[in-house]
């Protein structure tokens, strides 16, 4: 019973539809992420990769389809109730607390998950006390995992866009997810910070074991890092598999390279 609990998808979609109005932005997507895994989600512009993203994570409502987060049932959730079960997600802007030091904003995140209650916070007592000790130091570890301790005390506003990517991605971390959606974490960023972005990602999932489910147009970053690929076009799931066989595809070829861009927006 154990190892059959094992195998499982810990993040499973079938038949998963949406349209805002008359277009038809998904259609029919199946999914199986299996715990542990590095999957990556392309396509060209429009063709439903966001709103994949924010159906899985509740964002939006599913015109039609089943979600299942852990084996529960999670279609039509809200955001934060997906959240508690174990699934992250970072959006395509950086938002980290920019006022805040980096530390504070990987202790923002640790909240979510072990603040101490309300009472004990309004009164000072020793158990928020004793809560905001183990949130700090959790905190560090994180951060040292990251090899990001050097940023801790810096406002994470006054960080270059790249890093500010980081810190917000090392905050998703801190929830303590079983499932870490990024939807397109590599935008905005040169070369030099891609590649700082692919080294935490793998420190991430070898460091935490996080899944990770990755929407991202950088084509060097998802081949270096997903070990299968999904590909979306026109709100369809046109090809699945290994990362070298996908490129070989020839349907992929014909997406990105075809004259065909009638997409609905994603």
């Amino acid at each position: 019973m154990g190892e059959q609990a094992a195998a499982s998808p810990v993040l499973q979609a079938i038949g998963l539809a949406r349209r805002f109005g008359g277009v038809r932005a998904l259609e029919d997507y199946a999914l199986a992420l299996e715990p542990g895994e590095r999957l990556g989600l392309i396509g060209p512009n429009g063709a439903g990769k966001t709103t994949v993203f924010n159906l899985l994570s509740g964002v939006v409502r599913p015109t039609a389809g089943r979600i299942f987060l852990r084996g529960r049932e999670v279609g039509g959730w809200p955001s934060h109730r997906i959240a508690r079960l174990g699934l992250a997600r970072t959006f395509q802007n950086a938002r980290p607390f920019a006022e805040l030091t980096v530390e504070e904003n990987v202790m923002a995140g640790m909240h979510a998950r072990h603040a101490a209650p309300l009472a004990a916070t309004l009164l000072s007592l020793p158990r928020f006390f004793a809560t905001e000790v183990h949130i700090r130091r959790r905190a560090r570890e994180i951060l040292e995992v990251l090899e990001m301790t050097a940023l801790a005390d810096r406002r994470a506003g006054d960080l270059p866009y790249g890093q500010q990517r980081l810190v917000e991605i090392a905050r998703a971390v801190a929830t303590e997810p079983e499932v870490l959606l990024l939807d397109e974490p590599a935008a905005g960023m040169n070369p030099r910070e891609t590649d700082a972005l692919l080294a935490t990602l793998e420190r991430i999932h070898a460091g935490f074991g996080i899944t990770l489910f990755v929407v991202e147009h950088d084509m060097r970053l998802v081949m270096n890092l997903c070990t299968r690929i999904q590909v979306l076009d026109r709100g369809r799931l046109i090809a699945e598999g290994p990362p070298a066989r996908v490129q070989r595809d020839p349907r992929v070829i014909e997406a990105y390279l075809g004259s065909r861009r009638h997409a609905a927006p994603a």
